[in-house]
């Protein structure tokens, strides 16, 4: 059973309750350990990202929970940084890597690939003339930062540009534009030693029935000897264990026999 998640915001990004909240309730789901991750401050103003003023409250709030939890759950503090943040990485315990937005270099912010069904369409027209292959290998690209990054432990959500494929079907991932791209940032990635999570958070909030990465995708990791850890990337206290079941049970049917946790003395491996 899995006892850890390291994906987990709060009010002091795009969350719904606070660092101690989600502390009872990741004790009340059975965690032995909990990482918080709040988005990095980005470039651009923006209503789902912390700012750099905030970030002294979040790490106090953070040890606050560490401290009321001891001996009863570990707690981490970590962050989410985007491959367009600042790289500003002092005081955190780990740090998850992702691609929210495709940098297309002009002023401004730049397209997201997760908002809305309606933003990705939006995007896919304006800056891709419709051409999905396009859109993935500039999405794709954005994980050579993340790669080159050595303060990035985790890869986050790795194919969250297909969030809204369930629904909408704006990708084909076994399309040669997609795949091979895919597979040449996976294998950067993993050159670069960095760890890979399976993310049940778009499940949670409705838009897949299954996790981040694809079933394909992760049997690809798998072949490249890829460590894989469980996040539900939570931004409520009643989804910080969601999915934890069909996760494990995927991760087993693709073929690994172990995932990863963040303990005291680093990254050790837990078997399945």
């Amino acid at each position: 059973m899995i006892r850890q998640n390291l994906h987990t915001h709060t009010i002091f990004c795009d969350g719904k309750n606070t660092p101690g909240e989600m502390a009872q309730a990741a004790l009340d789901a059975g965690l032995t350990s909990l990482g918080f991750s709040g988005h990095s401050p980005m470039p651009w103003s923006n209503d789902w990202g912390m700012t750099s003023e905030k970030l002294p409250g979040y790490r106090a709030a953070v040890a606050a929970a560490k401290e009321a939890y001891a001996g009863r759950l570990a707690i981490y503090c970590g962050v989410e940084w985007d491959s367009l943040s600042v790289p500003e990485f002092g005081g955190y315990d780990f740090v998850i890597g992702s691609v929210h937005h495709i940098d297309m270099g002009l002023p401004g912010e730049p397209p997201s690939v997760d908002n809305t069904p309606a933003a990705t369409a939006d995007a896919l027209a304006r800056y891709f003339g419709g051409d999905p292959g396009s859109m993935a290998e500039a999405y794709f690209a954005g994980y050579e930062t993340i790669a080159d990054t050595a303060a990035v432990d985790i890869v986050g959500h790795f194919d969250l540009l297909t969030k809204f494929d369930e629904k909408a079907g704006f990708f084909d991932e076994t399309d040669p534009r997609f795949f091979d791209v895919a597979i040449a940032a996976m294998e950067r990635l993993l050159r670069a030693g960095k760890l890979f999570e399976i993310n049940t958070g778009a499940m949670s909030r409705g838009w897949r029935t299954a996790p981040f990465p694809s079933r394909r995708l992760l049997r690809e990791l798998k072949a490249r000897g890829a460590r894989m850890l469980v996040s539900s990337d939570s931004h409520s206290a009643g989804t910080i264990a969601y999915a934890f079941d069909e996760a494990e049970a995927l991760l087993r049917d693709t073929g690994f026999t172990e995932r990863w946790e963040l303990t005291d003395a680093g990254f050790r491996p837990v078997s399945l």
